[in-house]
């Protein structure tokens, strides 16, 4: 049912961020065909354009990801989801997996668009390719030699690693606003303003459980500066590792306040 979920999800939402890709990959080619010619005219207006359309794609995603969740579940549209053959659970990971789906391709899309921009300045006449390909080319192996002499066949799990943190932190960012949507529903009025403070409180209470670790790991002793410390690369995988287990249990914890605010105690509008 989850796989149906999300491929409902995508149909739903695929008619809005396609052409909004498309509108914005388009501007990125116009501006760069504009960058080789010699006229400057419309390139500013052009390029006024391309900038808004990318800030515009980037709200598209983080709108859509408030959006459908409080209208298909926490609004009148949650009389007929929640009607479905499917658990709260199951609802709140197909909300969260296309979601977090269209964040990426939205990264991923704005730098194909920055190097398309880009393009046409490194090939410019004034630009040597060669040189600059080369010295580019050394610099790469450079830096690769002195990781691998570093890092040793661990190398290559460090990008990996960062690669599976990055996408659970949107994935944990996803379910906190779900988390906080959830806690504002319950109230009869005002619903996203009461979010809103959940949000805050959330935020207030990490500052506190950061202070409280910081106080704790100086009394014991056990406070370490991660700058020095940093220089092999079994810590550098405790570090990436403890990072993940940190996320994994903030998502953790969100979606438990989401399925059981849910499951227990809906208020639909």
């Amino acid at each position: 049912m989850l796989s149906k979920l999300i491929g409902y999800e995508f149909k739903s939402t695929r008619r809005i961020f396609l052409p909004a890709f498309g509108v914005l990959l388009l501007l990125s080619l116009a501006n760069s065909i504009f960058i080789a010619l010699p006229v400057s005219a419309p390139f500013g207006v052009l390029m006024t354009v391309y900038v808004l359309a990318m800030f515009a794609v980037c709200v598209l995603a983080f709108a859509y990801m408030i959006n459908r969740f409080y209208k298909n579940l926490l609004g009148d549209e949650g009389y007929l989801m929640f009607t479905l053959p499917a658990r709260p659970s199951q609802l709140i990971w197909a909300k969260c997996i296309t979601s977090t789906i269209w964040m990426v391709v939205t990264v991923i899309l704005c730098c194909i668009s920055l190097f398309l921009l880009a393009t046409p300045a490194l090939l410019s006449a004034s630009f040597e390719p060669e040189i600059a390909f080369s010295d580019f080319w050394h610099l790469i192996q450079y830096g690769f030699s002195e990781l691998l002499h570093e890092f040793g066949a661990n190398l290559f799990l460090v990008p990996i690693e960062f690669t599976v943190i990055s996408i659970a932190g949107v994935i944990n960012f996803c379910m906190h606003i779900y988390a906080c949507l959830s806690l504002g529903s319950l109230a009869n009025k005002h619903r996203l303003g009461f979010a809103f403070l959940a949000y805050l409180g959330f935020g207030v209470a990490k500052e506190i459980l950061q202070f409280i670790s910081s106080w704790i790991f100086d009394l014991t002793g056990l406070n370490l500066d991660f700058n020095l410390t940093l220089n092999t690369a079994a810590q550098m995988h405790i570090v990436l590792l403890g990072c993940l287990l940190f996320i994994a249990v903030c998502i953790a914890v969100n979606f438990v306040i989401t399925n059981y605010i849910l499951s227990k105690h809906l208020n639909l509008q």
